[in-house]
């Protein structure tokens, strides 16, 4: 099971292909897109490809591989389903979930 900063990285990556169409991600933009430095996406990029989530080129960029996207899309799926349940059975407003849902969706199983 992938640790909550392997999968906020691997959700990142997933809504970065969906948002620009491209499956390429560069550093810089999953930095901009994590809060976080060029440094510090460097080194998670490299666990991400050794673990075999993704595939790491210099001065390119990251794609994720096919376990990678499953991994990503589980966790959009638990992030969406965990929106969906607190609007219809807490009564909360789709501007109230995000957040809630956001540190939700580590911790719920499939």
């Amino acid at each position: 099971m992938p640790s909550l900063t392997v999968e906020n990285y691997l959700k990142a990556i997933l809504q970065l292909e969906l948002k620009n169409g491209a499956t390429t991600i560069s550093t810089g933009s999953l930095a901009t897109a994590l809060d976080v430095s060029p440094g510090t996406v460097t080194s998670m990029l490299k666990t991400l490809a050794e673990s075999g989530h993704a595939t790491y080129r210099p001065y390119e960029g990251v794609t994720l591989s096919e376990s990678g996207k499953q991994v990503a899309l589980r966790i959009v799926r638990r992030h969406r389903l965990i929106e969906l349940f607190l609007v219809q059975t807490l009564d909360l407003t789709w501007d109230q979930v995000h957040d809630e849902a956001e540190n939700m969706e580590h911790a719920v199983s499939d």
